[in-house]
């Protein structure tokens, strides 16, 4: 949903790219734990240009792209890696197990945030994930980093004051056809990840909404996410593209408080076509083109403060975005 220049500053669409980023080398290496480098780092650059595309009232429909420019993406996250080997018996499918301890620290020109996170890969095709988060933001310029909803409006809340807080607990399925058909071109890969997500901010009351980074409507509460991809993967400089489909939505509409009846169990969707570029060894780059659903609304409006008080009537498709992600790896 787009609310200022810097629109969707950190919406969780831009990690999910990274993970087609990631996702065939993961597919192809896993059951290689045993030869990876213990400690690896990697600095990953997400940015974005988003289109214009206005409101429209009634049921299911598609807006149109309005205006050649509507805001930009920006941000930076380093992230070191610590892997354990942990082999449950000596067949290719249990001897690369391993453990993964990950901290990594997010920066944007409105938020700073460190993250913690471990990962299990009992086997090639499984893996076990939970983390944490937790940050601060500030506003700038009229953007909003840190906000709570009050009197119809967004209000600043002041940083290092308030702090923004996520955990997640979820599981990756991936598959790769490669390994069952040997050849350079026989690596179709899926990929499934389904996560349960807490997100909050400190000192705010039960079903009060909030902003962090420029995305309005969120309340704190268990939410979900699940991600699906399909791709193909060759022996080429654009290594892997494909389909990815993104999902998130909260479990209770009574987390909403007085506005449940306005944004409900709403699942919010991000439809994107991808190509990763394998630059050489250690480089990598993602290009993804989104088309995202947001609530549409049985009345007009401009701006996204006005939504809480509007009777939601459908969904509304609109093209959304040219994101890409660098990822360098150490």
């Amino acid at each position: 949903m787009k609310y200022s220049l810097f629109n969707s500053f950190f919406r969780r669409g831009i990690n999910a790219t990274a993970i087609c980023a990631i996702a065939g080398s993961a597919l192809v290496c896993s059951a290689n734990a045993d030869e990876a480098k213990k400690l690896t780092h990697t600095f990953t650059f997400d940015g974005a240009y988003y289109l214009k595309s206005d409101y429209q009232k009634g049921g299911d429909h598609f807006a149109k792209t309005t205006g050649a420019f509507d805001g930009i993406l920006a941000k930076a996250t380093w992230k070191s890696t610590y892997t354990i080997p942990t082999p449950l018996g000596e067949s290719e499918l249990l001897s690369g197990a391993k453990l993964e301890l990950s901290g990594a620290f997010e920066l944007s020109p409105l938020s700073i945030r460190p993250i913690a996170s471990v990962a299990f890969t009992p086997l090639p095709f499984l893996v076990f994930e939970a983390g944490s988060s937790i940050g601060t933001g500030w506003n700038m310029l009229g953007f909003e980093g840190l906000c709570e909803y009050k009197n119809g409006d967004y209000k600043n809340l002041t940083p290092f004051t308030r702090y923004y807080h996520d955990h997640w607990l979820g599981a990756t399925f991936q598959f790769d056809t490669g390994a069952l058909i040997e050849g350079d071109w026989t690596h179709v890969v899926l990929l499934a990840n389904y996560q349960m997500i807490y997100k909050g901010i400190t000192g705010l009351d039960k079903g009060t909404l909030w902003a962090w980074q420029t995305t309005q409507g969120y309340v704190n509460g268990l939410g979900y996410e699940f991600i699906a991809v399909v791709g193909y993967q060759m022996p080429l400089f654009v290594n892997l593209f494909g389909f990815m489909a993104d999902m998130y939505g909260q479990y209770k509409s009574k987390d909403y408080g007085d506005f449940a009846n306005t944004y409900g169990k709403f699942m919010i969707v991000e439809l994107n076509l991808f190509a990763n570029l394998k630059i050489n060894e250690k480089n990598s780059l993602t290009v993804d083109a989104r088309v995202s659903s947001r609530r549409s609304f049985a009345t007009d409006h401009k701006k996204g403060k006005e939504e809480p008080y509007l009777i939601q009537s459908g969904r509304e498709w609109f093209f959304d975005c040219i994101a890409l992600s660098w990822e360098r790896s150490f």
